[in-house]
Order: structure tokens, then sequence, then C-alpha cells
């Protein structure tokens, strides 16, 4: 409580998270400058234009390029319906589609396979309960556990005697004891105490030590079965990640073979063209040390997070698609017409720019994720229990293993190791840990609490001037990271043209 009081009155008011739809929305609205070039031949291939821009957008070497990190974030086309080029990349986005359509049928069968299976062991989870806790620690755990196991014995595997059946045989006036004797009983001795004729004691025995045959057999079996089921559990859910990950390229190539829906009149049905927009996004941290070198900024003042220049290129194709060549796979096409590109340049601040990017990149990932990711999300917390290599024994299973490798063990440095081991396993089942013994490191921890609160208080009040700058810096350090995003965007915009040989400042 005192922390979060504290936290109020040093700390800066929490401001909310920027979505992403803001973030686009603040990008558009802080574009530092935008150049246009239309560049129109039918007779030359528009992938130039393309490559041109990207190598010199990323080339890192002197007088190559400007030295950004370059991401494609947008590639949409739509072909004209009656068109060569629609026909074929239809025939194969159909192949893609139906290889996926395989893949997931099988994915399907895997995944009803694995809840089938935890369904089961979920079942096996109630009966092993019941002999765990004939292996605990109370004694009334102990005695519960044992009537449940034998009232389980009497509805389930005597029951098929008949009329020889202990409940068939208590329903008679000479064997009436019958059932509560047997209930009574702790073990076969303990029937010569109870106050029992003889004929029932002879019919009582045979029945007792049937059922603790039963009963260590059982519990074998089931733990058995129980290993088994996670085993084929474990196999079924990697199964199932390889299954995915083969069919994620199926599904983002038939996601990437799909047409955008311009609705442009640049498209005619009948016309052999297609229209394509191409999105390039470029980044490059900003160097605020520079300005530190020049007394632009006092020296032990920094801005409170990265910045970085950024440049967007947006590329508009209406193009003709030329035949280049015949292949086993197809046909080749090589595109020709005209194109129009867009350089713009902003600044982000590093948050920002990891929103703007997700921003740009979920469209693509959104169908995959919702087809095969989802399915599996429902039952990972079933999946990740049964297939805890931690928890496939309980602490009362391990205990009893312990005790008795504890009395077959001579060594006493072994015997030692194995008591501590049973110490930390009876505290964790008590669900109390052991405190500490030293009263002056309960106290050191005590001022640690203490002084928890008061972390961070002199960083925030900024009272030396040293660390972070404040919003001033931020907005020095954006200012000049837009300056440096405007220069080197009308750079490539001005470079391009006079490598075309175009008219330029």
């Amino acid at each position: 409580m005192e922390d979060k009081f504290l936290s109020s009155l040093f700390s800066p008011p929490k401001k909310e998270e920027p979505s992403k739809k803001d973030i686009v929305q603040k990008v558009e609205e802080n574009i530092g400058a935008t150049y246009h070039l239309a560049y129109d031949s039918f007779n030359e291939g528009l992938e130039g234009i393309y490559f041109w821009i990207l190598d010199f957008l990323r080339g890192r070497e002197p007088m190559s390029g400007l030295g950004y990190t370059v991401d494609k974030t947008r590639e949409d086309f739509e072909a004209a319906v009656g068109s060569a080029f629609h026909s074929d990349i239809g025939i194969k986005a159909t192949r893609m589609q139906e290889q996926a359509m395989k893949m997931i049928g099988t994915i399907n069968t895997v995944l009803r396979s694995i809840i089938n299976l935890i369904y089961d062991l979920k079942e096996f989870d109630v009966r092993l309960a019941v002999y765990n806790d004939i292996h605990a620690k109370e004694k009334a755990r102990m005695e519960a556990a044992e009537l449940a196991l034998k009232q389980i014995w009497l509805d389930q595997v005597d029951i098929k005697r008949g009329r020889g059946a202990v409940h068939a045989m208590s329903q008679q006036l000479e064997f009436v004891t019958l059932r509560d004797a047997f209930l009574a009983a702790s073990s076969i001795k303990h029937i010569d105490k109870l106050d029992l004729n003889d004929r029932v004691r002879r019919i009582l025995k045979p029945r007792m030590e049937e059922y603790y045959h039963w009963k260590k057999e059982s519990e074998r079996e089931l733990r058995k079965r129980y290993n088994i089921e996670k085993a084929y559990l474990r196999s079924q859910v990697a199964a199932l990640k390889l299954y995915a990950q083969w069919t994620k390229p199926y599904l983002l190539a038939a996601k990437k073979l799909s047409m955008h829906d311009f609705n442009s009149p640049n498209i005619v049905s009948v016309f052999n063209n297609m229209e394509m927009q191409l999105d390039i996004f470029a980044k490059k941290e900003f160097n605020f040390q520079a300005m530190i070198d020049k007394g632009e900024i006092a020296k032990g003042l920094r801005p409170s997070q990265k910045y970085h220049a950024c440049i967007k290129v947006e590329i508009h194709f209406r193009s003709i698609p030329h035949s280049a060549g015949q292949s086993q796979t197809g046909t080749r096409y090589s595109q020709g017409g005209r194109a129009d590109v867009l350089f713009k340049s902003f600044a982000l601040s590093e948050k920002d720019l990891k929103l703007y990017e997700q921003k740009e990149l979920e469209d693509d990932l959104a169908l995959i994720e919702n087809l095969l990711d989802v399915s599996l999300k429902e039952i990972e917390e079933d999946v990740k229990h049964y297939l805890n290599d931690e928890e496939e024994e309980g602490p009362p299973q391990k205990r009893n293993f312990l005790r008795k490798l504890l009395k077959k063990t001579k060594d006493e440095a072994t015997k030692r190791e194995i008591k501590e081991h049973l110490k930390e396993l009876e505290g964790k089942e008590g669900g109390v840990e052991e405190s500490s013994v030293n009263p002056f490191e309960a106290l050191y921890e005590g001022f640690k609490e203490i002084g928890k609160p008061l972390k961070g208080v002199g960083k925030n009040l900024n009272i030396f001037g040293k660390g972070k700058g404040s919003g001033f810096i931020d907005k020095t350090v954006l200012k000049a990271a837009q300056g440096q995003a405007k220069a080197e965007c009308f750079v490539a915009y001005d470079i391009y043209k006079k490598a075309h040989r175009m008219l330029s400042t």
C-alpha cells in the first residue's frame, strides 16, 4: 500500500497505451515530406524500379546507399479476370489451397485424438487420487481411501460372482454381518479380533486376500496405463506441431496468391492487364550522440528512448504482363507499364515503431493463427499439465520410494541426502515452508521491504539533471530524426532521377 502511495506522489501519471490505429494515424499526420515519381514505359520491365529503390535504401557500402533496414509491408495485386495471368495465378492458388485443406484434415484428426487422450487422463486422475490417498500421511485420508477402494472392489469386481458376492450373501440371514466386517477389517489378522462366527470368518479371509491382491495389481496397472497414455499424448502433440509447421507455408502461399479488390477503373475484365500495390518500410536508428558532439544537447542528457528515421515508399504499378517463357511450373511473366512511386519521410520512437510494424505485419498472420493456433490454445493448459515431467510423480509416491531406499541404503552420506529430500517433500505436502531461524536475516529482509517504495524517487524527480532527459530532449531528438529522414528521403528520390537521366535539382 505504501509503495502505491509513494509512487502516486513522485511518479508521473500513467498514460494510456496508444492503439495501432492511433500510431498509423499519427504517422500519416506527421509526414515530413512526400516526393512523387511517375514512370511510364510498356517496353521496359517494372522490376528494375523496385529493385533499384530497394538496393539503394539498404545499401551499406560507401556511396552505394543509405544504410536503412528495409521490410516489405504490403503486396496486393488484382488481374483482369479475362487475362491469362489471372488464370495461371488461380490455378496455383487452387493447388496451394487443396494441399492446405488436406493437411488441415490431418490436423483435425490428430487434435481429436489429443482431446480424447486428455479426457482419458482426467479419468485416470480421478481413479489414481484414491490410490494416492492410500499412501498419505494423515490417518483419516488413508482410512477414507481404503473404504473407497473396498467399495469399488465390491461394486465392480466381487459383484461378478453373482449369488456368491459379498453384497448378495449379506442379504441372507446367516451372513448379514459379512459386508460390515469386510469394510471394518483393516487386515487379515484383524479378522480374528472381530466378533464374528466361524462361517463368516472362513468366507471373509479369502475375500480379504483377494481384495489386497486386486488393490496392488490394479494400482500398478493403472499407473502403467496412465504413463502409456501420457507418452502417447506427447507423441500426438509433437505430431500436431509438425503438421502445423508443414501447413503454414501452404496457407501463407495461398493467401499471397489471393487477389485484392481495388475496385479501380484501371482493371477491365477483357483487358490483359493487372494492378499492383507494393509498400516498402525503411528504418534507421538516429544517432543522438552527434547532437551532443555538436553541442546541441548537453553532455549527460539523453532521450528517454531510441528514435528512428523512417522512409516509406509506396509503389503503385499498372502493368501489362508479358509472357517471358514456359516451364514445368507454368508461364513466366515480366511486368511493363506505369509506376507511381511515393517517397514519404517521418520519425518514430522505439515504442511507436514496434506498434507500427505490428500493425503492418499482423494481417498476413491473422488467418494462419486462427486456423492452426487457436484450437491448440484451448487445450494448452491441459497439455502442459500432463506433459510436465516434474509432475509425473506426486509427493506421496516419491516419499514412499525414498523411505524404501533409506532402509536399504547403508552409506551414511547417502542416508543424509535421502533424509533431506524427505524433509523437503513433507514440507511441500504440508504447504508450510520453514522460515528463517536467523533473526538478523529476517530483520535485514524487513529493511529491504521498507526501502522498496523509495526506489526510483530521485530518478523520477530528476534532481541532479542526469540520466534520461525531459520531454524537451525527446522532442528535440525526434525533430532531428525527422530532419534526417526528410533529407535522406529526398536523396533517394533525387539520386534515382539522376541515375535514370531524368530532370532533377
